[in-house]
């Protein structure tokens, strides 16, 4: 009988049974790059122990991917340098393996009885799982680990708003509020040796000096080493998100609601970069905060409204939007509305570069991005003006949101996420309501800089960043 924990967050990727036959159980890790609170290793292991074979924990890393470049890849690997080290202390041989996702899942599953993936809710993600479960020998499993609630059990079509979102989900969010608990691998795999491969990397034993591993990995890619990195603002590891939770919980959460639309007050929970590479569980970040406060609490509410209902409305987004990070995916009466201020005149254009180098006349989008350049972050009050902003800059709304992606993609520890691009399609009337028509937005909600004055202490924002 299944483990409960793990109730409907299982899908069977393609029609293979079991192969009894083969050597190992192997889970290919992506999205949830943690040891605790993570679904799909204790899936595996429970597997592992059922079928009485040894598992095996891959990560492979590649220097193929779009915008590969050493400020994100990085923050990661701090975290899974980390995560192999936690996961082989249990006994589970974990390999670091420089592959892609599909050649190197085909190459291992020679010997495996079965494979399990966590999911990931991004179109690429998807078809690497889907054509690897095609191609494969075994079965295939998808294990939903990184929301509190299955997102396609919420809806297996795209939810427009908000609202709708929490209505569902509220109905049955607290059955899913339950412990991962540990499971004990009865089949040590640590010891054992891989015939045939050889691209993974051999991590020497440096006392857990982490940072010297990262370098050697590092050092053997072929990615931008021009950017900055951001350790000064944010280290990667569940260790590092877990300090982060912390002071959430005992400096931040009581004033949360009051002040989390201030970007001059440090009150956010800055916990995005982590569950972007999947170092925490939201499930996680909700059953600690739950040990200090009700459910029903204001800050608590403020703060579950975005880490539960935005956040897992966004992977919905993604997963039934086919344009999720295209100006095309936009709704229809928003594309028409910007298409009708197309040639309206615009006081200023800027170019990528300018807007890349923060080189514009407003100093209050100048800091915003300096802050994305700096910390590898952004307040979220402020990334709706930055973006809001880029559609008044641009000579066209398809150029702006083309823009937005490129630098959220670029330079964000928490870009090239499902949370980033419904946050950009929102600037551009996603989720949205049409109001006041104006000058080149249309319907599209305006934000001014006389917003930012009034709302918060502007003058303490700039001069962190500028």
């Amino acid at each position: 009988m299944m483990l409960d924990f793990l109730e409907y967050r299982i899908k069977k990727l393609n029609n293979k049974e079991i192969n009894i036959n083969k050597k190992f159980i192997i889970y290919v890790m992506e999205a949830s790059q943690r040891e605790d609170y993570n679904h799909a290793l204790e899936f595996s292991i429970y597997q592992s122990n059922i079928l009485k074979k040894p598992l095996l924990v891959i990560f492979f890393v590649t220097d193929k991917f779009k915008y590969s470049n050493i400020r994100y890849y990085k923050f990661m690997l701090e975290g899974i340098v980390k995560t192999k080290y936690e996961i082989e202390s249990r006994g589970v041989k974990f390999l670091i393996v420089k592959d892609t996702f599909v050649n190197g899942t085909l190459n291992l599953s020679k010997d495996a009885a079965l494979i399990v993936f966590d999911k990931n809710y991004l179109r690429t993600q998807r078809i690497w799982r889907k054509k690897v479960s095609e191609l494969l020998d075994c079965a295939s499993f998808e294990i939903e680990s990184d929301v509190v609630v299955p997102v396609e059990l919420i809806s297996n079509n795209l939810i427009p708003y908000a609202y709708i979102y929490r209505q569902k989900l509220e109905k049955i969010r607290d059955i899913f509020l339950k412990k991962v608990p540990k499971l004990e691998p009865k089949i040590k795999s640590i010891d054992i040796k891989i015939p045939n491969y050889q691209n993974a990397f051999e991590l020497p034993s440096l006392n857990n000096n982490f940072n010297i591993l990262v370098s050697y990995i590092l050092n053997e890619l072929n990615i931008d080493k021009s950017l900055s990195t951001v350790e000064k603002y944010y280290i990667g590891g569940s260790d590092e998100a877990y300090k982060k939770l912390n002071d959430f919980i005992n400096n931040k959460l009581f004033r949360y609601k009051e002040f989390r639309s201030h970007p001059d007050k440090d009150y956010t929970s800055n916990l995005s970069p982590y569950l972007h590479f999947g170092q925490i569980s939201p499930i996680k970040i909700v059953m600690e905060i739950l040990k200090y406060y009700e459910i029903n609490d204001d800050n608590v509410k403020s703060f579950f409204n975005e880490l539960i209902i935005w956040r897992e409305l966004a992977r919905n987004y993604v997963l039934f939007n086919e344009f999720y990070n295209q100006y095309e995916g936009l709704p229809l009466w928003a594309k028409n509305t910007l298409y009708e201020h197309i040639n309206d005149k615009r006081e200023y254009i800027y170019d990528l570069k300018d807007l890349e180098e923060a080189n514009t006349h407003d100093i209050y989008w100048n800091a915003a991005q300096k802050e994305m350049l700096l910390t590898g972050k952004m307040h979220n009050y402020m990334r709706m003006y930055w973006a809001k902003k880029i559609i008044e800059w641009s000579k066209s709304p398809k150029q702006a949101f083309d823009i937005a992606c490129y630098l959220n993609d670029k330079y964000l520890l928490d870009g090239r996420d499902a949370n980033g691009y419904a946050g950009i399609s929102w600037c551009f009337g996603a989720f949205d309501r049409p109001f006041k028509e104006r000058n080149i937005f249309g319907k599209i909600r305006y934000m001014s800089d006389k917003a930012l004055k009034n709302k918060f202490d502007i003058q303490k924002y700039l001069d962190k960043y500028l």
